[in-house]
């Protein structure tokens, strides 16, 4: 399987003013330890453990179709799909659709699917598609009328949901992308007095938050 080039994991670069934020008496130590190995670098050479290497190439390429990063984190990248894959070994919250197995062979079997549906349709497996081939299968899956072998229609849907909802959370909790967006409500208080936020309402901001979030194209 031939994986089509990515821009580099190197780790985004928090932008001053939010690392300025995670320094401050406004977060406790223990989230502030939290975010900066979530800030850690993603390494180009990881290697699964709970997928293949063909299923985290084809993750890979999902992704980035699902959520592009590049509007906010420029040339960096998070690996989402390695983070996922680390997750998958994980205790979980408990809840998953009926219809699904347990989420690693839930990734598996979905990967696999994708993969029988390209190779179906187009021929070639979902790595090697075009990016307007790829949307057909994801709005496919979307919409419940993935056709292939493997896992049926509707659980291709509900694990899509699944995966969607993964990749933004690993997504939007990197203090890189937080810091970008203008996100702060990590700074909920330090560890000897609250330091958190007393101006509460739509537009309004503490005069020690960083700037708003920074312009999108």
């Amino acid at each position: 399987m031939t994986e089509k080039p990515v821009s580099s994991f190197e780790a985004p670069v928090i932008n001053s003013a939010f690392e300025a934020v995670l320094n401050s008496d406004h977060v406790s130590q223990r989230t502030r330890d939290i975010m900066f190995r979530r800030a850690q670098p993603d390494d180009p050479a990881y290697a699964p453990v709970h997928m293949s290497r063909d299923a985290l190439t084809l993750l890979r390429a999902l992704l980035e179709r699902v959520l592009p990063q590049a509007p906010i984190l420029d040339a960096s990248r998070i690996d989402i799909a390695a983070r996922i894959d680390q997750r998958l070994g994980q205790p979980g919250d408990g809840w998953r659709f009926a219809a699904l197995p347990p989420d690693p062979e839930a990734y598996r079997h979905a990967l696999e699917t994708l993969d029988n549906a390209a190779f179906k349709r187009f021929r070639k497996s979902f790595v090697g598609l075009t990016d307007m081939e790829q949307d057909d299968l994801i709005e496919a899956m979307a919409s419940k009328t993935l056709i292939a072998d493997g896992m049926t229609a509707e659980q291709m849907a509900l694990w899509f949901s699944d995966l969607r909802a993964d990749a933004v959370q690993l997504f939007i909790s990197h203090p890189a992308v937080q810091g970008a967006l203008g996100i702060d409500a990590v700074a909920n208080g330090g560890d000897r007095v609250f330091q958190g936020f007393s101006a509460i309402g739509e537009g309004k901001r503490e005069a020690w938050e960083p700037a708003g979030p920074r312009a999108l194209a």
